[in-house]
């Protein structure tokens, strides 16, 4: 185990295997170990129970997986969501080959049903909005598990305030996503990626045979929707528990948690203030990003992190270099004799490529993290995105082209309705990897720095490369 559970830690791990739990902490806070834990604890209750502990992502399992790794006899499985939930279909005697629809093919006939539509209504403005509106917001439908017209039209749209649609356009949404789901099942597909677990719980809510699981853990929930929240809720025994961990100010993907909506009925919130994973420098250096003036949202359920614990180390670094090709040639000569476990954070996958090129350049070995990652993080050198380094954490975190022109992205920022909620998204995006380090953080530019970067702050330095 990464840390032995201390102060409040000891109080959640001795929580009888009853009800539901919430967890919220602050990243480094020992999150992912307690529930890993808890886990080990509540499969060693009479009768052996079993225990699911579940996370967004193949990447996150085998993290969870390097840090400890279960007896058979303990009856601990760990997997990620979708993998869940297509066992549980298959056990049921549902189809689960070739049944999730690819986002590309997904985004493709939606984009088809829209340009038709716009071709038959011209005179219609909203079949004139950008096809990605349609995607993202047949994305909520399905993540809150809207179920028809009505609902749709009376429901606040929680999580898309950046994008408004007056309640009478919400119909034209609606048909879209009504067509497009005929339009799956021609094309051979019975779910996507966000609407399997309407599946899930919908078979759940039919299911009178006993639950497989009596205790399920979830790691990183914010990141999980509130269907497949309900659907895991749904999932556990009766008599057993269910139990949330999660960082409210990791939440990236922007589904504006709400417990009601997710099926948490709980008594009482436990937090879990203190980091243990980053040098003081480090921790304070993440505060002053959370207390941009463009991160507004902090909700009642924001745990704001006591760094007073953490071990003095280096301050993180910010190194401006004269150009791009400099920036990154800088941080290869750094990763060239660098041990431990050490990470490049970047925007897209294209550019995770284009680093990897120069590594291999150079003769050094790396390898990309993707949310599919299903390998140990052992030492070495890494590429990945900011979404899919969540939940990690690694000795020395390099985050580059911390530029205006690149941070955030001009494309995104420009296509967006609201340019308020891309600059807080990004915030987190910052803060999530920054908090990745053990050791060391490395950031650079080589141009104007971002307005996003807190310029103000003392708990980092800088120099030229």
């Amino acid at each position: 185990m990464a840390i032995e559970p201390k102060g409040i830690q000891i109080d959640v791990l001795a929580l009888d295997g009853k009800g539901h739990t919430v967890v919220l902490g602050t990243a480094g806070s020992g999150k992912t170990t307690l529930a890993l834990l808890r886990a080990e604890k509540l499969s060693l209750l009479t009768g052996r129970p079993r225990v699911l502990v579940v996370t967004f992502n193949r990447a996150l399992v085998a993290y969870m997986k390097n840090i400890q790794s279960f007896s058979k006899e303990l009856n601990v499985t760990v997997e990620h969501f979708h993998l869940f939930a297509l066992g549980y279909l298959k056990s049921i005697g549902k189809k689960t080959d070739y049944c999730i629809i690819p986002e590309e093919q997904k985004a493709k006939i939606i984009e088809a049903i829209v340009k038709a539509a716009h071709k038959k209504y011209p005179k219609e403005s909203t079949f004139a909005r950008p096809v990605q509106t349609f995607i993202e917001e047949i994305q909520f439908l399905e993540r809150f598990g809207v179920a028809s017209l009505e609902q749709y039209v009376e429901m606040e749209r929680v999580g898309r305030a950046d994008t408004y649609i007056s309640r009478e356009n919400r119909r034209f949404f609606f048909n879209v996503y009504e067509f497009y789901k005929i339009k799956r099942k021609e094309a051979g597909y019975l779910y996507d990626w966000d609407d399997i677990a309407i599946a899930v719980y919908n078979s759940l809510l039919e299911d009178t045979t006993d639950r497989r699981y009596a205790h399920i853990i979830v790691d990183e929930g914010q990141d999980f929707s509130p269907m497949m929240l309900k659907s895991l809720v749904k999932a556990a025994a009766p008599f057993g528990s269910f139990t949330f961990f999660g960082d409210v100010a990791q939440q990236i993907y922007g589904n504006a948690l709400s417990w009601k909506s997710s099926g948490i009925h709980m008594q009482k919130i436990w937090r879990f203030e203190s980091n243990y994973r980053n040098p003081r420098e480090i921790a304070l250096f993440a505060q002053d990003i959370a207390q941009h003036p463009q991160w507004e949202v902090k909700d009642a359920d924001y745990v704001i992190p006591k760094v007073e614990i953490a071990a003095a180390g280096i301050k993180p670094m910010l190194v401006k270099y004269v150009d791009k090709k400099a920036e990154i040639d800088g941080i290869v000569r750094l990763l060239k004799n660098r041990s431990g476990r050490n990470v490049v954070v970047l925007k897209s996958r294209a550019l995770v490529q284009i680093f990897l090129a120069a590594l291999q350049g150079k003769g050094i070995s790396a390898v990309e993290i993707k949310k599919e990652y299903g390998s140990r993080v052992i030492d070495g050198i890494y590429a990945t995105t900011f979404q899919s380094v969540k939940g990690l954490e690694f000795d020395n975190v390099y985050i580059p082209f911390l530029n205006e022109e690149d941070f955030p992205d001009q494309e995104t920022l420009e296509s967006a309705e609201s340019k308020k909620k891309v600059y807080e998204k990004s915030l987190k995006l910052f803060y999530v990897a920054a908090t990745r380090a053990r050791q060391g953080l490395v950031m650079t530019h080589s141009a104007a720095l971002t307005s996003l970067f807190p310029g103000s702050s003392q708990n980092y330095d800088s120099a030229n490369g």
